[in-house]
């Protein structure tokens, strides 16, 4: 047993819950790791598991493996979990994200405890409509009254599908902050858990759905499957997540998430009364002590964004050295560049106009225009032009940062201003982060120059998916543009339609 010292020791805290976490992810049994922690500890504070996961990831674990260990965690520190702040009043303040987050909580576990769950019960407890008995049931009651329990079971499960929207605003609008923070670890595994519970919510959708009927006992698993991790996710983001933003978020991060929310909806709730920080919402912030939490992330913070910035720059360094090697060498060793060829822009013409400089033109009778090599448009043309492009665009800058977006009011995934500054391999789920850092590496070292994806999504649009990088006239690596589209009616057309 740990020694009084000890147990308030913050590094033998440490320390021990990621031995905890290790084991189970070495293999070791639920029962032990709970054991030991029981006797270690009578209670856990939130940053204390987050700085544990955290602590994991740096030395390698990939954040896939914790998600899929995430249920796992939160089960061991069930019932332990403390927060030493007082309880915050946002919950209680209509409009505010964090009441409006709760309320759609407490909607889907309603959905799902006191419509899904008993119909499903009574649909499953019933004979099966195969059964002799009921085929011969001269009234046929059950065989309607199955059928009308499996309508219920699959409106349900549309509803539950809506669930999309509260993940959506969660991943643009609360990750970007809780990164901007340093808070990086948990992000990255409820984004992974989220597509999860996405994915098995739509398979119980599909399987109710499917003809012939499918057993009775694979729709309950699928069922069962998607409420335990949906209940599991709420735990998570109101005993962890919301109390551990909640220290750390200013009233005016708060407002930005409220003024951004509509962008990606709600789920099963109506609008929310519109929300805005006051000015003594701002003073009683600036009065409040700061948490050990809020100190540890703002340290944490700062020693990440130093990190990154040495990163990007020997980045950069090791992209000009490449390029200065690749100019030096004589023509008979140097590779002809493919990227010549394979650039958007292959018109010569249209190449050499490019060359020529675009500039802004300001004077103190006319608004400021910008010149550039093949027009001139003054800020407002230009600000409407881009937004009523039929396409959603992004720029990325050189160093994988998110700078610009379009926004024609139909985007087809949804981008809030939340992500301006952060990190794009960041605002992309665990299992794609690799595949769009490697685009952005051969783009910046000059192994391509564009790349392209197609997905149908959720089954009703297909969506065309491009990447282009963006060079200037010395071929030196600007960023990348990101194009997506939804081509589900250009893929239908036939015929032609003239002018």
């Amino acid at each position: 047993m740990p020694t009084t010292d000890e147990l308030h020791n913050s590094a033998y805290r440490q320390k021990k819950i990621v031995e905890i976490l290790k084991m189970l992810h070495e293999g070791g049994k639920f029962e032990d790791a709970k054991r030991i922690f029981d006797e270690t500890f009578s209670s856990v504070d939130v940053s204390e598991i987050t700085s544990a996961e955290r602590e994991l990831i740096a030395t390698g674990l990939n954040p896939m493996e914790i998600q899929n260990l995430c249920n796992v965690h939160a089960s061991v520190f069930k019932g332990a979990i403390k927060n030493d702040q007082a309880p915050s009043k946002a919950e209680d303040t209509p409009g505010h994200p964090i009441a409006t987050m709760k309320l759609e909580n407490m909607v889907l576990t309603s959905l799902l405890d006191d419509e899904l769950l008993p119909v499903l019960k009574r649909w499953q407890q019933s004979p099966d409509s195969s059964d002799q008995d009921v085929m011969h049931d001269p009234n046929e009651d059950q065989a309607k009254r199955d059928t009308a329990y499996l309508k219920r079971i699959q409106n349900a499960l549309k509803d539950l599908m809506t669930i999309d929207h509260h993940y959506a605003r969660k991943e643009n609008l609360i990750f970007p902050l809780m990164d901007k923070y340093g808070i990086t670890a948990p992000p990255k595994v409820m984004w992974g858990v989220d597509d999860e519970i996405r994915g098995w919510i739509k398979a119980a959708y599909q399987l109710s759905v499917q003809e012939p009927t499918p057993a009775k006992y694979d729709l309950e698993a699928a069922i069962e499957k998607a409420n335990k991790e949906i209940q599991e996710m709420i735990f998570k983001e109101e005993q962890i997540m919301l109390p551990m933003v909640d220290e750390v978020f200013t009233p005016d991060d708060w407002g930005m998430i409220a003024a951004e929310s509509k962008e990606t909806g709600y789920t099963l709730i109506p609008e929310p009364l519109p929300w805005q920080p006051t000015d003594a919402d701002r003073a009683e912030a600036a009065k409040r002590k700061p948490s050990k939490l809020a100190k540890e992330l703002n340290e944490m913070a700062l020693a990440m964004q130093k990190e990154d910035e040495a990163k990007r720059q020997v980045k950069v360094t090791e992209t000009a050295n490449s390029a200065t090697e690749t100019k030096t060498a004589t023509a008979e060793t140097a590779p002809k560049p493919k990227l010549k060829q394979q650039r958007h822009v292959r018109d010569k013409q249209a190449r050499q106009q490019l060359k020529d400089k675009a500039y802004i033109q300001i004077d103190e009778n006319s608004p400021a225009k910008i010149n550039f090599p093949t027009g001139t448009m003054d800020l407002a043309q230009l600000t409407n032009v881009l937004s009523v492009l039929p396409v959603d665009v992004t720029f990325v800058d050189d160093q994988d940062i998110v700078r610009w977006f379009s926004d024609n009011g139909d985007r087809v995934f949804p981008r809030t201003k939340a992500v301006i500054g952060r990190a794009v391999v960041n605002c992309h789920p665990p299992k794609s982060m690799d595949k769009v850092q490697k685009i952005l590496d051969d783009f910046r070292d000059h192994k391509n120059d564009h790349a392209d994806f197609w997905i149908n999504l959720h089954g009703e649009k297909f969506v065309y998916i491009r990447y282009f990088a963006v060079r200037d006239n010395d071929e030196n690596y600007l960023g990348c543009l990101e194009v997506s589209q939804d081509v589900t009616e250009i893929r239908n057309l036939e015929g032609e339609k003239r002018l």
